[in-house]
């Protein structure tokens, strides 16, 4: 008798707590509209890709800027995928040519520069921010991604050392606008990794 009414008692007690526990939630997808508040412990140097290298920095212009290719983090393993550029580039001449077609409508933010004319990236604009990497007046610190690597260019930084000035209306094999929407990179050697040159931020 005492053993049934204890075991009526336990009954009791879990249907109890059953009743009073939180029923299982199924978790809502992350609502993409949301912010993320980050905490930098130092505050950034500045914005230009080419004069900065601290983490802080490059972390606010990973957000700014976008390039040719990017990285699908959540693939496995992370692979480079597409960003600015339309596909992966053509390769040619067994890894010395790449060839990249950019998307079409994409424009820099509102400037007094634009005059409040909307203005669309095109394949010089990459000329020049490449070129501005090996100007010897911005000492950038990822300016060895490039040198030895593009046909051409190590030359110009060469003549920009000696005569002070940095000519970015040369045309050079290397680094060619071949038409308003293609750019092409033609390299001094072989070099299949340099998809991840054109990835970095």
């Amino acid at each position: 008798m005492v053993r049934s009414s204890w075991r009526g008692s336990m009954a009791a007690v879990v249907l109890l707590l059953t009743t009073l526990a939180p029923a299982p939630t199924v978790e809502a997808a992350a609502d993409p509209r949301k912010v993320i508040h980050w905490y930098f412990p130092t505050g950034e140097t500045g914005f230009d890709p080419c004069r900065v290298s601290d983490l802080y920095s490059a972390t606010i212009n990973e957000a700014i800027f976008e390039r040719l290719l990017t990285y699908d983090y959540l693939a496995r393993p992370a692979k480079l995928v597409p960003m600015v550029a339309e596909a992966m580039p053509e390769v040619g001449e067994r890894g010395r040519t790449y060839t990249f077609k950019l998307r079409k409508g994409i424009y820099f933010s509102p400037d007094p520069a634009f005059k409040g004319v909307p203005r669309e990236l095109t394949a010089q604009d990459f000329v020049y921010s490449y070129m501005r990497f090996v100007d010897p007046a911005n000492h950038s610190a990822y300016a060895f991604l490039l040198e030895g690597k593009l046909v051409g260019l190590d030359e110009l930084a060469a003549e920009a050392k000696r005569t002070g000035h940095f000519n970015y209306d040369a045309r050079i094999p290397g680094l060619e606008a071949v038409d308003r929407y293609t750019l092409r990179f033609r390299l001094k050697e072989p070099a299949y990794n340099f998809p991840y040159i054109a990835a970095h931020t």
